[in-house]
């Protein structure tokens, strides 16, 4: 009998190598599984990581920058305060602020400055002072006409005091300003800051020169003008007239128009304009003494425009530099709020007021930096209309009496319209819109229901235009005519008080 042994067989070995194969190969996916895996969370994770970066950078420039304005918000705060607890005492109490443009440096350059005003609006200045050393106490705006592109970087002020020692300020800002039209030449705003000493006592510039090293002789030879500033100091920090003053175009190629300037004046006159700024290059002898008894009665003030050098390489005369002049003046000088900037063939007419005053009186808030009237023409080539003519006028021709029929198309504002302006929200005037404001004032668009501009052009632009009959401007009519009679009476005696209709 046999015996059998009865222990368990070993198992294959290829069995258990496919097992070991099976394991392995599982656990290789596995760990390429894991490290895929774990490369596209790398992957997703670090754009998100870079993205938080940037944020916190941003949140952290955000909050540095916002302190900084914050701080230079409460700068601008305490220099106020300041600055209104200063005496500023006039070093030129005998000017008589009349100005004509001069030459600056080489004569065969020229190159010309006209006018210079001390501001107190420190807002309008990029960087202000107030430590133990210094404070800011305004600037200084000139007006010049140089090369439209002056290849100095660099622009400075040499101002003057009245012991004649004299400091260079470099310009904060200078440059040509806006309406160049393609002219060689343009006019220039330049601005200086002013800084005073608060260890010795308060001085200020009488006068200020341009100097830039393409015209070497302003720094060897500086042309120093008279710094205007208000006819009454007290008015420097003090709230501004609400009274209305005009700034008119220029007068050249010899204007000679009486009977229209005379109607002009006593048309916005009888709207609450009380007083005037006229600027001629050329005019007639009877015009000049319609401009001189305006002068006499203190209503109008008349500056000589003597840009004949320039007449054919800067933009009509020179009219930008004028109007912002005019402005700074208006606002500066004589303290008025509003300074209704036009021609004298323009007329600003409210529609649902019964004057200009009355409308800015109700409509203004106080941050307006000008009111935009749009422009509607009313044509020379229409026969007159002297239906309402009293019979017994001696001058019957009003052009805004006679023309009663303008354009239905009411143009787009900025396109040939005009500005009545609040001079103290005023830092850069243009011809037909208001190109820089200070801090805090808007434009403001006069719909077309409220107010217009009425445009009476010599000659038609677009002599197809439709026309519609407009009698706005005839509740003034009864006045109007007394007071032009009137004024022709006063000028032209000789002549039985008949002013002549060119």
């Amino acid at each position: 009998m046999k015996l059998v042994d009865k222990q368990p067989r070993p198992q294959s070995t290829g069995k258990r190598n496919v097992l070991q194969f099976s394991f392995t190969t599982a656990a290789v996916h596995l760990v390429v599984s894991s490290s895929g895996k774990m490369r596209r969370f790398s992957h997703w994770l670090r754009p998100r990581v870079t993205h938080v970066a940037f944020l916190i950078l941003f949140v952290y420039l955000f909050l540095l920058v916002g302190h900084r304005f914050l701080q230079n918000e409460r700068l601008r705060e305490d220099l106020a305060k300041t600055q209104h607890q200063m005496i500023f005492e006039k070093p030129n109490p005998h000017w008589d602020y009349s100005n004509s443009w001069r030459k600056i440096g080489n004569a065969s350059l020229r190159h010309e400055i006209y006018s210079a005003y001390f501001d107190v609006r420190t807002e309008i200045i990029g960087s202000v002072r107030l430590d133990e050393e210094q404070m800011t106490i305004g600037s200084l705006r000139l007006f010049a006409i140089l090369p439209e592109r002056l290849r100095d970087s660099r622009v400075s002020c040499i101002v003057r005091f009245a012991d004649f020692t004299s400091q260079e300020i470099v310009a904060e800002e200078a440059g040509a300003m806006h309406d160049v039209h393609n002219n060689t030449f343009a006019a220039w705003s330049i601005m200086c800051p002013l800084h005073a000493s608060r260890r010795s006592p308060m001085r200020l510039p009488q006068a200020v020169a341009l100097t830039y090293a393409s015209n070497r002789l302003s720094h060897l030879s500086p042309t120093f003008i008279q710094i205007s500033y208000p006819r009454n100091m007290t008015n420097l920090f003090g709230r501004s007239r609400p009274t209305i003053s005009v700034c008119v175009g220029p007068l050249q190629e010899n204007y000679s128009n009486v009977l229209r300037l005379v109607e002009f004046v006593e048309m916005y006159r009888l709207q609450g304009a009380s007083h005037f700024y006229f600027y001629y290059v050329e005019a007639t002898e009877d015009v000049r003494r319609v401009l001189e008894h305006y002068q006499r009665i203190g209503l109008a003030d008349v500056f000589e425009w003597n840009v004949h050098s320039h007449l054919q390489d800067l933009h009509y005369a020179g009219i930008v530099a004028q109007f912002n002049d005019c402005v700074y003046r208006a606002n500066v000088v004589d303290n008025f709020r509003y300074a209704a900037v036009v021609d004298l063939d323009e007329v600003v007419m409210p529609l649902k007021h019964n004057s200009l005053a009355d409308y800015l009186r109700q409509c203004d808030e106080g941050r307006t930096a000008g009111f935009v009237f749009r422009n509607v023409f009313f044509h020379r080539r229409d026969s007159n209309d002297t239906f309402n003519a009293p019979a017994h006028v001696l001058n019957r021709l009003l052009y805004t009496q006679s023309k009663v029929k303008r354009t239905l198309e009411v143009l787009p504002a900025h396109v040939r319209s005009k500005v009545v302006v609040n001079a103290r929200g005023i830092v850069e005037m243009g011809n037909h819109q208001v190109y820089r404001s200070a801090p805090g004032y808007t434009d403001h668009i006069v719909h077309p229901t409220v107010g217009l501009l009425f445009h009476y052009r010599d000659k038609c632009i677009n002599c197809k235009m439709v026309l519609i009959v407009d009698y706005t401007a005839r509740r003034f009519g009864s006045l109007l005519f007394d007071r032009v009679d009137t004024t022709c009476l006063e000028v032209f005696m000789d002549r039985r008080g008949i002013c002549e209709l060119a």
